[in-house]
């Protein structure tokens, strides 16, 4: 109180006497007088004054808030976060502020959670990079390198030959099939446009789509059982693919110069 009633700027507010810094009401009462003067007539000594008003005040209020987060908060950075948001605000000529002590809980609390988060966001950053470099210097075997060097390889020659496969199983279809395939599976069409295109009702689209389908997986998987070793069990289509090597497929599949349907 006794600094309140020496500064010169007392004179030009509202201020209600006795007035008690403890007292939320008053101050709420006095820092909204304090935050009009320094929007109305750009006061930067008004705002001055409300931070030395408030100050403990906001403190306390900021403890509250950190409260159990002392490691990663800063009340006094809590507070001087507000204190500046507040300031550029005002200046930007936002709606007045009604109620001081709340605005200053709900945006120090906002600011306690991004703290927070930023916070737990830079030490998994921190994890991930140490065990990225843990994994730099665990040296390699050998053995295990040229494994899945291995391995690498046989899938990617597995690949191509599954494409040699399909590839020359669709060009076996008739055409109806190919062209019913090549509308659906590769252009996208919907099913009215591929009954437009191939004059047929919507209806039966489905039944020709799926007809040409099953020939197609009939094609491949006659494929792969004729090119499996003597004496290998016969698989089904979908496990057809072990024990298939390049030397086994027929030459004129190598030589397919288009592997894409």
């Amino acid at each position: 109180m006794q600094r309140l009633a020496r500064h010169p700027i007392v004179d030009l507010l509202p201020i209600p006497v006795p007035f008690d810094s403890r007292n939320d009401d008053a101050l709420e009462q006095v820092a909204g007088a304090l935050l009009s003067r320094f929007r109305e007539h750009d006061d930067s000594e008004a705002f001055t004054f409300l931070v030395e008003l408030c100050h403990e005040r906001l403190v306390r209020m900021a403890r509250r808030t950190a409260w159990g987060h002392a490691v990663i908060l800063d009340p006094e950075d809590l507070v001087a976060s507000f204190m500046a948001r507040l300031f550029t605000d005002v200046r930007k000529g936002q709606p007045p502020v009604r109620h001081f002590l709340g605005l200053a809980y709900t945006m120090m609390r906002f600011e306690a959670l991004n703290q927070i988060r930023s916070h737990r966001r830079a030490h998994k950053r921190c994890l991930a990079y140490g065990e990225l470099q843990a994994d730099l210097h665990t040296p390699i075997d050998p053995a295990v390198l040229v494994d899945d060097l291995e391995q690498t390889e046989d899938l990617r020659r597995l690949g191509t030959m599954f494409l040699i496969v399909v590839n020359h199983s669709f060009h076996s279809l008739r055409e109806r099939d190919r062209h019913v395939l090549t509308l659906r599976e590769v252009d996208g069409l919907s099913y009215d446009e591929v009954a437009q295109l191939l004059c047929v009702p919507r209806p039966q689209v489905g039944m020709i789509l799926k007809r040409a389908r099953l020939r197609l997986a009939r094609r491949i998987d006659e494929m792969f059982r004729a090119v499996q070793p003597a004496g290998t069990p016969q698989p089904g289509p979908t496990h057809a693919t072990s024990g298939l090597t390049r030397s086994a497929v027929p030459a004129n599949l190598s030589d397919s110069p288009d592997l894409k349907p």
